[in-house]
């Protein structure tokens, strides 16, 4: 049926696998992966062509059109392409960026990157905003490829960051339309460390909003980055945890115990890049933590929650968490209550009270409101359990959006 349309037979008669591709989009079901396997191209140039991108030459109609199974073989035609004028290869080539350029906006998504960590992301939103709105005009105006592929990993890893932000704001529906984007650059660029980021993000807002219906329990197989391998590691092992499985959890934190850090490639984005794109000790204790407070191991959440408190306290403030920070705090008192000791859970609490509200981050509400219910079933005595639950629900309350 889909032939037999009147658009897509004038397509085919004319030879234009680019609008072929467009109407079988629009006509059918087929998902853009599922038409890029059959016209042999990236889902990122198909993604492209659906947006009005071009094939440059005709045998690449040719190709696609039989790829798709066309009734008919494509006659030559007139569709636009470039090698009908020999003066537009000029055009084509252009090259509106330089490496002084790039480098400049690495330097700052670096800088972006490693400000990130440390202090909220609010005020760096409009930088952010403006680095990737750069990079995406020089990409347009036309660049090599190897500086079309640099400026579409920054896009890509800017999108990253702004997933980042609209997670810790609470808003887990545009974090992920921002993956998205972000693992759409990362699929036409073949990055191969970009990947790996994005779905350790994938499953820490899945771990945090478990309505969203995203996968938690990604592989870790996915990151052949040695920090980005941690990183995911640990996120399945704590989401493994909160699912109650707990051979997949200590296993997981085993894997990341025994880890041992392998040199990085030029292109690993731990090494150029740094910051939110690192998965130091600190924060790797962090989530051994975490994890450990869910299977109800209170001496060993208390050991790796005090490292983290310790490390990050100790280290460069650029490179102190202050989410991780707040968060292994809350742990802390979690721990001390799985070990029956109020006291030790009091002292951690007045270091939660203290958190200045900039740096309430959103996943604090649900990390409280978890510390509360596991207080109730601590073994301490009752008045003690009313004590520590009305303290943290007086916690909750001022709580920032």
């Amino acid at each position: 049926m889909f032939w037999d349309l009147d658009d897509v037979r004038a397509a085919v008669s004319a030879g234009d696998a680019a609008e072929t591709i467009r109407l079988l989009r629009r006509e059918t079901r087929l998902s853009q992966t599922a038409i890029a396997r059959m016209v042999g191209l990236s889902q990122g140039m198909v993604s492209a062509i659906i947006s009005g991108g071009r094939l440059i030459s005709r045998d690449r109609h040719q190709q696609a059109l039989r790829g798709l199974g066309a009734p008919e073989p494509a006659r030559p035609s007139s569709i636009p392409c470039a090698e009908d004028d020999p003066d537009d290869l000029e055009a084509i080539l252009r090259d509106g960026t330089d490496r002084a350029t790039l480098a400049g906006m690495e330097q700052e998504l670096a800088a972006l990157s490693a400000a990130y960590v440390s202090r909220p992301c609010a005020p760096l939103l409009p930088r952010l905003n403006t680095l990737r709105t750069g990079a995406l005009e020089h990409y347009r105006s036309g660049a090599r490829p190897r500086h079309a592929h640099d400026l579409l990993v920054i896009v890509g890893a800017c999108e990253l960051l702004l997933a980042y932000a609209a997670h810790d704001g609470g808003n887990p529906a545009a974090a992920l339309a921002h993956l998205e984007r972000a693992a759409r650059c990362a699929d036409f660029t073949e990055h191969p460390h970009l990947p790996g980021w994005i779905i350790g993000t994938r499953a820490l807002i899945g771990d945090w909003h478990p309505a969203t219906g995203t996968d938690t329990l990604a592989l870790p197989g996915h990151a052949p980055s040695p920090q980005a391998w941690a990183r995911l590691t640990a996120i399945t092992a704590r989401a493994a945890a909160r699912r109650h499985d707990r051979h997949t959890a200590r296993a997981g934190l085993d894997r990341l115990v025994d880890h041992q850090a392998q040199p990085a490639d030029t292109d690993d984005l731990s090494r150029r890049l740094g910051g939110i794109f690192a998965f130091p000790d600190p924060k790797r204790d962090y989530y051994i933590a975490a994890t450990a407070v869910l299977l109800g191991d209170g001496d060993r959440a208390t050991t790796h929650a005090h490292g983290a408190i310790t490390a990050y306290e100790a280290g460069p403030a650029i490179q102190r968490s202050y989410g991780d920070l707040a968060l292994a705090r809350i742990d802390l008192v979690s721990a001390h209550l799985l070990c029956g000791d109020t006291d030790a859970a009091h002292t951690a609490l007045e270091q939660v009270a203290r958190i200045p509200a900039s740096d309430r981050i959103h996943q604090l509400r649900p990390a409280l409101h978890a510390c509360a219910e596991l207080a109730l079933n601590a073994p301490i005595a009752p008045s003690r359990k009313r004590e520590i639950t009305d303290r943290l629900t007086a916690l909750r309350l001022p709580w920032g959006p």
